[in-house]
């Protein structure tokens, strides 16, 4: 999803929509042609508001006020969740990728994403390979896939909140806007604090003591920020809402699941798991619903051939995130120890999957900008107007 406000802030674009017959109450998410004025979305109203962080905030709620109001045991720290990494997790990076090659025009549109800045990272797994400095490579590679992600995540939510707004006609004033993007801003600084938490810097640079200190002091002063960022932002829809504007939960839904997704990491064992997770969800859709659009383009398809072509891209979403990012993995679990497994082969597995991330995250920069023609019309054509 898009990760800056001049990708994505605001959508200068608001489709034009036609009311179907009014008697016709069914919604099919793969009828891209069938356009009903009561209900734009992305998929469905319904499966939008589950999947961009209704089901976040129901689940990891309750589960936060198990451990936390009532004391109870929650720790996914020993779990498996090897399959849901792979069907939602990993092919959430594929389908950006499946966004940026699919055809020599795209590719040569963003010559950064699509080349340039993966032979960068190429380089430097190449470096951590035959260097003598692996470890430290591999090491900074993850951290700075971790910083980057806090964008990452902080900027998706952002762009989802504009793109519902905007397809529903909700309009924010200027205060409104920053009330709610600098709680997103608050949230990026705790998600970088949480990524520095454990590392020191080099002693030469500062006393570990003194660093760990000042980390305190910053941690306290942030948290103090989002509590009121978390009240500014609730003023905020509420003043757009008292001003007349119909405020839909699923423009609040990916603003709020935020202040789940970060307690929920603090405070669960093995809580980051379900907040990339939640993430990951979170995405799907809109990659998917560009595939649709493209395919249903330049002619009209039946419900049952979309349907199947769906599912055709997402299990080979599924099989590619499958064998380039838990291969190694997972051969080491089927079939024993091998080349596969030694220590080199796991810390460059490492490495390599970091640089995945961060270029999934330098695209979905690059591929989301709505203010590009091309990019609206992939992504909402299914709500213009068909004559």
């Amino acid at each position: 999803m898009p990760q800056s406000e001049s990708a994505f802030d605001p959508l200068h674009f608001a489709p034009t929509l036609r009311t179907s017959d009014p008697c016709d109450k069914t919604f099919d998410p793969c009828e891209t042609r069938r356009v009903t004025e009561r209900a734009p979305s992305i998929t469905t109203p319904l499966v939008d508001l589950i999947t961009t962080g209704g089901l976040s905030i129901l689940a990891m709620g309750v589960l936060l006020l198990w451990a936390l109001a009532f004391k109870g045991p929650v720790d996914f720290v020993d779990g498996d969740w090897v399959v849901l990494m792979i069907l939602i997790n990993s092919s959430h990076f594929t389908a950006s990728y499946r966004l940026l090659y699919v055809s020599r025009q795209e590719i040569l549109r963003n010559r950064w994403s699509a080349i340039f800045v993966p032979a960068m990272l190429l380089a430097i797994l190449g470096w951590a390979a035959f260097g003598s400095a692996q470890a430290w490579i591999v090491r900074n590679l993850v951290l700075a896939s971790s910083i980057y992600l806090a964008w990452h995540y902080t900027g998706q939510a952002w762009g989802m909140v504009s793109s519902f707004s905007r397809i529903l006609g909700v309009e924010y004033n200027g205060i409104e806007r920053v009330c709610i993007r600098s709680g997103m801003r608050v949230l990026l600084v705790l998600h970088v604090l949480f990524a520095l938490s454990g590392r020191l810097p080099p002693a030469d640079w500062i006393a570990p003591a003194s660093y760990i200190e000042a980390y305190g002091i910053a941690f306290k002063i942030v948290l103090g920020l989002v509590c009121v960022s978390l009240l500014a932002g609730g003023w905020a829809f509420q003043s757009a809402r008292s001003r007349g504007q119909h405020i839909p939960l699923r423009a609040v839904f990916p603003w709020l699941a935020l202040y789940f997704w970060y307690p929920f990491w603090y405070f669960i064992p093995g809580g980051f798991l379900w907040v990339q997770l939640s993430h990951a969800l979170q995405y799907l859709a809109f990659p998917l619903r560009v595939e649709l659009n493209r395919y249903d383009r330049t002619k009209s398809h039946t419900r049952a051939q979309k349907r199947i072509r769906m599912a055709c891209v997402y299990i080979g979403l599924v099989v590619s995130g499958l064998v380039f990012l838990h291969g190694p993995p997972l051969a080491a679990t089927a079939f024993g120890p091998g080349w596969y497994s030694s220590e080199t082969i796991r810390t460059l597995f490492t490495g390599f999957v970091a640089c995945v991330a961060i270029h999934h995250y330098f695209i979905d920069g690059a591929v989301w900008k709505l203010r590009n023609p091309k990019v609206r019309r992939e992504l909402l054509s299914h709500l213009e107007a068909r004559s």
